[in-house]
């Protein structure tokens, strides 16, 4: 069973396994061409006239690999590190942060200085996905 939020205030479950094959590929399909489609949206044939097809196509890849990462909504930093905009996958990133940054610390200053914060963050980033469930905050009844 899967809760639907639709707006308003309103949330319908659906039971998936009511649904045939054909039905399943076409809500896979649409929801991905929409995800995908929105990830390149700013990309612009007037903001980059040579290669904007290429930039395009970069963004669509890079939001595909944070889906198969796991991180469902991503704050984009031109190229660079992508940021999880939902809160309790902020909290288990920052938490993996501190425990790379106390177990990896020798890595982290050998690193260039230059190359520190990305390294933390790639390290902090497979850390969290490999251990997301373990770092996940407990909710209080």
């Amino acid at each position: 069973m899967l809760s639907v939020n639709i707006g308003k205030g309103l949330v319908i479950d659906v039971d998936l396994t009511r649904l045939n094959p054909t039905v399943t590929e076409f809500i896979l399909r649409n929801g991905l061409k929409n995800l995908l489609g929105d990830s390149h949206a700013g990309i612009t044939q007037k903001a980059h006239p040579q290669d904007y097809i290429e930039r395009s196509r970069e963004a669509a890849q890079r939001k595909l690999q944070s889906l198969y990462d796991g991180i469902t909504r991503a704050q984009v930093a031109g190229n660079g590190f992508k940021a999880p905009t939902d809160p309790v996958a902020m909290v288990v990133l920052r938490l993996s942060r501190k425990i790379i940054q106390r177990d990896r610390a020798k890595d982290l200053a050998a690193a260039d200085k230059g190359e520190r914060l990305a390294l933390l963050n790639k390290l902090a980033t497979e850390y969290a996905v490999a251990h997301d469930a373990a770092l996940r905050p407990v909710p209080l009844k």
